[in-house]
């Protein structure tokens, strides 16, 4: 189960010439459909505007007006049809192109729709390769969708990256009242480089990426789950090295084959194994304690793989949900 986040959109409103009223008609229906304050009516009076009145310099307006009442209303696959036909209009020129495809990828994002999500987002960054919100989305759809892509997980990394330095930039700028915004942002963008990490079997880099995203967002869920993983990963790397040792100083020994001075260097490296088998498994537990703890998306899944490490640690599961409790309390319910 992998979450996709929501999140806001930065694009500029665009920006149209005055547009001429032919006839009463034409202005009657426009403003009926305009002062509606149904959302779910507003869509049909508009749609209502834009099939009967083709020819109209309004034409633009109304269908802007179906984007936002699909999007404030959430009808994902409405406001995507609705996409599809505004960037087909004659007249829609690339600001109103990257207006709607722009809406329609936070629709497939929501839908849970990841190939469509990209789509929309690669033509959002056709328009406008700066565009922070496409770079977001996109980057985060792609190393979900994709995670044994390599060109495809290089590609959101790259993605990554670039908006990194775009929020950093736009961070210094902001005020005191946005910052927080932002720094939701910056997280998500290292959870996303988090992932693109793990997925590459970089569990190091991966655990790096994930300490900046929930030093920005202690709750995020997500990479306090995956950050476990990385470290379970890296857990089971030791536990292979310290068995491959333990192999080779026994038969070493029994075969009388090897000098004293690397004997002592084999057996100095055990202790220094099992170290850090002890110590990554208990940042397994404290990071799978959090999440289980945010009570999220990843909750279950963190939670049954902590049972299993914290009765493989103390023999018994007594005190877990103590512990969990803890970590609720630490990251403030």
């Amino acid at each position: 189960m992998l979450a996709v986040p929501t999140l806001p959109l930065f694009s500029q409103a665009v920006q149209a010439k005055t547009p001429q009223i032919k006839t009463q008609f034409e202005f009657d229906a426009y403003n009926a459909c305009y002062a509606e304050k149904d959302l779910a009516k507003k869509a049909d009076l508009c749609e209502k505007f834009v099939d009967d009145f083709k020819d109209s310099e309004l034409l633009v307006n109304g269908y802007k007006l179906i984007l936002q009442s699909y999007y404030q209303s959430h009808n994902w696959k409405l406001l995507m049809d609705a996409a599809d036909r505004v960037a087909a209009l004659p007249s829609a020129d690339s600001n109103l192109k990257g207006y709607a495809y722009e809406r329609a990828m936070v629709a497939a994002q929501n839908s849970n729709n990841r190939d469509k999500c990209v789509t929309y987002g690669d033509k959002v960054l056709a328009i406008d390769a700066d565009n922070l919100n496409a770079l977001l989305t996109v980057s985060s759809a792609i190393v979900q969708q994709y995670s044994s892509d390599v060109t495809q997980l290089q590609r959101a990394g790259d993605m990554a990256r670039k908006a990194l330095l775009m929020v950093a930039a736009r961070m210094d700028k902001a005020t005191p009242q946005d910052k927080p915004q932002f720094v939701l942002v910056d997280g998500t963008l290292h959870g996303t480089l988090g992932l693109v990490s793990y997925h590459q079997k970089d569990y190091k880099k991966s655990i790096q990426e994930y300490q900046f995203a929930v030093k920005d967002n202690v709750k995020d869920d997500s990479s306090h789950f995956y950050m476990a993983n990385a470290y379970l990963n890296l857990m089971a790397q030791a536990a292979q090295e310290y068995r491959r040792r333990s192999r080779q100083s026994t038969m070493r020994r029994l075969l009388r084959q090897i000098s004293q001075p690397l004997m002592s260097l084999v057996g100095a490296k055990r202790p220094s194994f099992e170290d850090d088998i002890r110590k990554y498994r208990n940042t397994v537990i404290d990071e799978l304690a959090i999440a289980a703890a945010i009570n999220g998306p990843y909750a279950v899944q963190a939670k049954r793989e902590l049972t299993k490490q914290w009765t493989a640690k103390n023999k018994s599961a007594a005190g877990l949900d103590e512990f969990v409790n803890q970590k609720k309390a630490q990251i403030g319910g």
